[in-house]
């Protein structure tokens, strides 16, 4: 096996045989990405689920007046790609960015038709992993309602506790939808 953080996310859905997982391992696209590279930018169709699988990772938007507004931090052992672009072949409105060298593993339609045919447990570890994430995006949007930027923060630390080392403030702030500023008001009174 080559690559233990993948085997051990598929099961955190599914008990998954470890032959099941080697017919999927050989069909993986890999691939590593240097530090603020683009894996994939906006207006392009995004081909591939990328799961990280060391690294850290954004997804952000860049708005019309060139203001970046990140949506998701995700790092090592985890998903982050577009999967409405990867569904409906649709551009991708995101851009996903390396925060350190990356090394994403990625599956293609070719590939995910095949598991999904082939190994239907795969097919009950997406739908299982698309509910969690969509879950997971509606919290995200209850908590910038009603939490306070001191509880996101709190919040954000607790689930990326390696964070701060790794990628700049700003963007830190800017996944909180908090300015610099306030960021750094938190983390003064916390201490």
């Amino acid at each position: 096996m080559k690559y233990p953080n993948l085997f051990k996310a598929f099961n955190t859905h599914i008990d998954l045989d470890i032959d099941v997982y080697l017919d999927l391992e050989d069909r993986l696209v890999h691939k590593k990405i240097g530090k603020k590279d683009f894996l994939f930018k906006q207006g392009e169709v995004v081909n591939y689920l990328p799961f990280i699988n060391d690294g850290l990772m954004i997804n952000n938007i860049i708005d019309k007046d060139g203001e970046e507004h990140v949506i998701q931090i995700r790092g090592t052992g985890l998903w982050l790609g577009d999967l409405y672009s990867f569904f409906s072949g649709a551009t991708t409105r995101f851009n996903i960015q390396a925060y350190q060298p990356t090394e994403v593993l990625m599956i293609n339609h070719e590939t995910f038709d095949y598991m999904t045919k082939n190994h239907p447990v795969y097919e009950k570890y997406f739908r299982l992993s698309i509910q969690n994430a969509y879950v997971q995006t509606l919290n995200r949007i209850y908590n910038l309602h009603s939490a306070s930027a001191e509880e996101r923060y709190l919040e954000l630390i607790k689930n990326i506790p390696e964070l701060f080392d790794k990628i700049p403030h700003y963007i830190i702030a800017s996944h909180l939808n908090i300015k610099p500023q306030s960021l750094s008001r938190i983390r003064k009174n916390l201490k």
